[in-house]
């Protein structure tokens, strides 16, 4: 199956967003219950899953039978981190570092007694 494929069984244009998507999605299902249309249901879930979620195209093009083509560019995803989340780790970091050098647990001594 393919993007162009999925849309289409959910009655939606190329340039669909994700609110488009599940819009449409919950418009159809209302129409097409699965008590009453499995295999129309069938259809619109499996094209709404194609979608919207990454772990069921890779587990649909890793089937033996699959005889899809894997689109590279929807399977990518930018490695890095937005740098807001990262000055946030390092300040949490410096914060804990500074606390556990400030308050470091005082050693008991202990002297053994001897009997």
């Amino acid at each position: 199956m393919t993007r162009e494929k999925a849309l289409a069984r959910l009655n939606l244009p190329s340039s669909a967003g994700r609110e488009e998507i599940e819009r449409a999605y919950q418009r159809l299902v209302r129409r097409y219950p699965p008590e009453f249309h499995p295999e129309k249901f069938r259809d619109l879930d499996e094209a709404y899953r194609f979608l919207t979620s990454l772990a069921f195209r890779i587990e649909r093009s890793l089937l033996p039978q699959a005889k899809m083509e894997i689109d590279r560019d929807s399977l990518s995803f930018n490695p890095t981190p937005p740098s807001a989340s990262l000055e946030a780790a390092l300040n949490e970091i410096k914060t804990k570092l500074k606390i556990a050098f400030l308050w470091k647990p005082l050693e008991k001594e202990n002297p053994k007694k001897e009997k």
